[in-house]
Formats: C-alpha cells, sequence, structure tokens
C-alpha cells in the first residue's frame, strides 16, 4: 500500500510493529522480507515516487573541503529506491581480509565474523539480479583465457577475481509493484524524519517525528525501528535526536559521526603490455546468465597481509575521452553527448562530470575532426552501443576500446583507512523541514596515499618479472598526483560503526543502538572498514541478517 504524506493530517499517528525509515534498497529488502514472514510494517521515505528537487535539496550537506567530497545530490537519491535510482551497478562483496584482524590498520576490528554473511550472497544476487555469487574468473565456465594477458599468472598478484554487474536494479521501479500490492506493508512517501523520541528512561524508542514540506507533523510508533536512511543520513537523525542524549541518539562512545571512510579512486599510471594486442581482455566479460563480468588486479589475502597494504584493486580503461589527442572518433562522440545538454540524460551525473573532466577550451573542434576522420567506425559504434546501453535489459555498464598499442590507463580503487577525525557533525542551518544540516570534515592520512603508491609499484614489479609489460606514471611524482584526485563520497562508511562494546562504537554486532533495545541501524555506516569493494552487495548482506533475528524476536 502506498500512501502520500502530503494527504496525512497535521499530528497523524501511524503505528506497525516494524517501522523502517528510508525506502532504499536495504529498507525495501528489509520490508519485503519481512512480510514474507507476515509482519505489517511502515516504510517511510523523505523521497517522492519521482524526483523532486525539493525533496533532494533536504540532503545537502556543507563540505568543509568540497574539493574531497563530491556534492550529495550526486552520491544519493531521496526517492523511493535511494541510491540505487542513480547508481551503475556494480555488485561485489567485501573479501576475507577486510574482515581480517589487521593489526597495521588501526581501528578497523569488525565485530562478526566475515563467514556469517556468506551465506547471505546468494539471496543479494537474486535481489540484484546479478546472477550468481561468483568472483573468480576460474569458477566461471566457458571463459577460456583466465589472465588479463597471456603468461600473467595468479600469485601475490591476481588476476581472475571479478566484479558482477547488475541490471542495474533500480529497486523503486523493480519492487514498486510488490510493495504496492502488499496489505502488510505502508510506503509512507514524502514524509522526512526529524527525530527519535526516546522514553525517560532512555533505552527505547517513544516515537519517531517526521514532518512534510506543507509543515505538517505525523508521529510514527512500534516495536521495533529500523534507520536505513544511508550513510550519512542515517548518522543526521541519530545526531539530530539529542533532547534526551547529550550529543545525539548513539553517542554515548563520543564516536557517533566519527571515522567517516569511502574510497580512494583515480589514475596516475598507464600500463604498457609486451603481450600480443589482441590477446589483451580489455572488456567486460559475459557468464552463462549473460551477467557482465569486470577483472582487476588485485591482491592475494596473504600479500596483502605481508606488505601491510590497504586493500587496493586497479582495471583497464580507454584515455580520458576529454582529451582529443586520443584521436579516436568514438571517444570524441563520447565526450560531445556527455557534455551536451543530453549529457545528463545519458549518465548518472556524478559519472558524466568524471567523465569529462579534464577538458580544454577549444577542444570541440579537434573532437569534431576525429569523428569526420573516424566517420565509418563512430557511424557503425552509435546504434550499436545505443542499444545495448540505453535499450537492452541488461545494460552494458560502459565501453571499452582496444588499444593497437597494447597502451591502457589503470584506473585504482583502494580504501581509505579509518580516521576518527573524518567526521560530520551538526550546523545550526537548518533546511525547509527544519534538520540540522550536515557538516563533512573529510580527512585522509599518509597511509591512504602511500599505499595507493605502493600498489602500483608491486604491479609494475610483477608485471615486469613475468616479461608482460610494464607502468609508466603520469608524472615524476606519484603520491602527489594520489593527493590530487581523493574525492569520492559515494559510498559512506563508519560513522555509526559497529562495535562489541559500547564505548568503541555506536551499534553491536546485530546493528541494535548499544542501549537501546528497540532501535536499529542498517546502513553503510555501521561498517567498520571501507574494503575495495562498493557498499551495495554488504549492505543487503547485512539487512537480510537483520531480517532473520526481527523476525525470531517476533
Amino acid at each position: 500500500m502506498l500512501i502520500d504524506a502530503g494527504e496525512l493530517e497535521d499530528q497523524a499517528v501511524l503505528t506497525a510493529p516494524v517501522v523502517i525509515v528510508g525506502a532504499g534498497p536495504a529498507g525495501i529488502v528489509l520490508a519485503l522480507e519481512l512480510d514474507q514472514a507476515g509482519i505489517e510494517v511502515l516504510l517511510i521515505e523523505s523521497g517522492s515516487l519521482r524526483f523532486s528537487e525539493a525533496l533532494q535539496e533536504l540532503g545537502d550537506t556543507r563540505p568543509t573541503t568540497p574539493e574531497r567530497h563530491p556534492p550529495m545530490s550526486e552520491c544519493t537519491r531521496r526517492q523511493v529506491g535511494g541510491a540505487s535510482v542513480i547508481w551503475g551497478g556494480r555488485c561485489l562483496p567485501y573479501d576475507p581480509v577486510d574482515f581480517d584482524q589487521r593489526d597495521y590498520m588501526p581501528h578497523s576490528t569488525w565485530p562478526v565474523a566475515y563467514e556469517s554473511l556468506v551465506p547471505y550472497f546468494p539471496r543479494v544476487g537474486e535481489y540484484l539480479s546479478c546472477g550468481g555469487p561468483i568472483y573468480d574468473l576460474h569458477q566461471i565456465p566457458g571463459i577460456a583465457q583466465t589472465s588479463i594477458v597471456p603468461g600473467l599468472p595468479d600469485g601475490d598478484i591476481l588476476t581472475s577475481t571479478l566484479e558482477r554487474w547488475s541490471l542495474p536494479t533500480n529497486f523503486g521501479r523493480e519492487y514498486l509493484k510488490a510493495l504496492r500490492k502488499s496489505t502488510r506493508i505502508r510506503l509512507v512517501h514524502g514524509l522526512s524524519c526529524t527525530e527519535i523520541e526516546s522514553t525517560d528512561t532512555g533505552d527505547r524508542v517513544k516515537s519517531i517525528h517526521g514532518r512534510t514540506l506543507a509543515g505538517h507533523d505525523v508521529h510514527l510508533r512500534g516495536e521495533r525501528y529500523v534507520i536505513t536512511g544511508g550513510g550519512l543520513n542515517s548518522t543526521r537523525l541519530l545526531l539530530s535526536s539529542d533532547r534526551r542524549h547529550e550529543g545525539g541518539i548513539g553517542n554515548h562512545s563520543g564516536l557517533l559521526g566519527r571515522f567517516y571512510t569511502g574510497h580512494l579512486g583515480g589514475r596516475i599510471a598507464r600500463v604498457h603490455f609486451s603481450t600480443p594486442p589482441r590477446d589483451t581482455v580489455y572488456s567486460f566479460d559475459r557468464d552463462q546468465d549473460r551477467v557482465y563480468l569486470r577483472r582487476r588486479l588485485s591482491f592475494s589475502r596473504e600479500f596483502l597481509h605481508r606488505e601491510q597494504l590497504p586493500n587496493i584493486v586497479s582495471w583497464l580503461v580507454n584515455s580520458r575521452i576529454s582529451d582529443p589527442s586520443h584521436g579516436n572518433g568514438i571517444m570524441s562522440f563520447a565526450y560531445l553527448s556527455l557534455s551536451s545538454r543530453l549529457g545528463k540524460h545519458l549518465a548518472p551525473e556524478a559519472i558524466r562530470r568524471a567523465a569529462i573532466k579534464g577538458s580544454q577550451p577549444g577542444a570541440t573542434r579537434a573532437h569534431i575532426g576525429n569523428m569526420v576522420r573516424d566517420w565509418w567506425k563512430t557511424l557503425k559504434f552509435i546504434p550499436t552501443f545505443g542499444y545495448k546501453r540505453y535499450i537492452a535489459r541488461r545494460k552494458v555498464p560502459g565501453f571499452h576500446l582496444p588499444s593497437r598499442s597494447n597502451i591502457y590507463d589503470l584506473y585504482y580503487w583502494g580504501e581509505q583507512m579509518p580516521n576518527p577525525d573524518s567526521r560530520v557533525s551538526l550546523l545550526d542551518e537548518r533546511d525547509d523541514v527544519g534538520m540540522r544540516r550536515l557538516a563533512i570534515d573529510v580527512q585522509y592520512q599518509a597511509g591512504d596515499f602511500e599505499g595507493i603508491v605502493r600498489a602500483h609499484r608491486f604491479w609494475d614489479e610483477y608485471l615486469q618479472r613475468h616479461d608482460c609489460g610494464r607502468l609508466e606514471y603520469f608524472s615524476d611524482d606519484p603520491e602527489a598526483d594520489v593527493r590530487s584526485q581523493p574525492g569520492d563520497g559515494f559510498h559512506q562508511i563508519g560513522t555509526t560503526r559497529m562495535a562489541e562494546r559500547a564505548e568503541d562504537g555506536v551499534v553491536d554486532p546485530n546493528c541494535r543502538v548499544h542501549g537501546f533495545e528497540d532501535l536499529y541501524v542498517m546502513s553503510s555506516s555501521v561498517f567498520v572498514t571501507a574494503g575495495q569493494a562498493n557498499s551495495m552487495v554488504m549492505i543487503l548482506s547485512f539487512a537480510l541478517r537483520l531480517a532473520e533475528q526481527l523476525k525470531q524476536d517476533r
């Protein structure tokens, strides 16, 4: 059942055994799982069924270092479906090493075992439509060449680890019919939750207050409450609930809002392969279910421990499409399309901006020249790629072009080390429903940058040792290049971190806020480390795990 909050009376009271705040992937999966168990749910979403700029603006933040954090309008979506409305579809779980005891990385100890989450991976794959939980190329039948280039074996460096790709699945569209038909789920959209009110004893929730843009107040009451409003909005709601709890609910340890963690990504080198160009696997593979797969360079679990290295991977990409010196008509067409007025309809804004970054004045004429010289290849490319990318149900994640010189840019992606000084906090400035906005202060450490550079050196040594190629850095100071590139804010991790003891975190191993009997947080904010994976698979794994706990409680 769908309810428009704008049609509710002021001071309305809604009740259900379970109240879920946030109708993104975690909230939707949790609601559907509880529905199957016969449990009634109130599913609350600040956004609407369609995009609204006024509602989206409620989530705006004020980064103290804007160059290190993109606008939240690019990272999140206040809409039924949450961030899945704008994501690219990349799917992979954390690695076992992420849950290991890593003494060389302070504050990285998880209070749960990796093995306890593995059983949920198949079900997560069903929700994401990304196939079975196979992330090793050696386990995929029908793929003859298991290395990126011939003669490069798996060892300390791995070339057979995989990413899987979703459709990409928009949860707001894919599961709306099920939400609408359910008699046990009431999805209330257009209602922003502004405060969690606790009882006088301070260990239970009395109600959650919500407000519409029109100024109507709604009160939500239940037996269990789960905050699934995304990495930062979940934290913001806890911080704002400070009438009985100094610093907000969950701030008993002084860590609420701290340890804001994400990923570092960019390019500082290109790889020159010395193997036959026709044998380089530069693009996506597909498995027996036609799911797109991408190979990467990664490290073995043992090597990461031995070298005390953060978890870092890389993959082959085209050279920057914004630089017309590549001389490729297809790449110039992609650049001109994405930088045009139609560009915002062709790719999520964050992906579009990253693709056209680095363009120079007067480059348009050179790009047009590339297209004219390459007109036949470009003309053939447009309808084929257009169908695969925008019409086919399972969309190709991007395009990769073969390099006749066998030279490719190398895109790195690595975890930011946990840092208590990297944090979010409340400002005095308020949004249109009266909530204080968040200030974001992203802080990196020397080890974040050094780890990326060391990873490249290990990749270079491994390529040369096996006579397969070498790396060429873009500058004489790769670390300075890494320092100039951090700016990821798409996977908001750590600000309600999980810990066994109340003094070490915000939630316990079951995602329940320490000191509360009935309040849970279910978002990437509970994660202890970032790993090399994006958050989606792990968020849904924890959501399924929490669903089982709530079923048992009932």
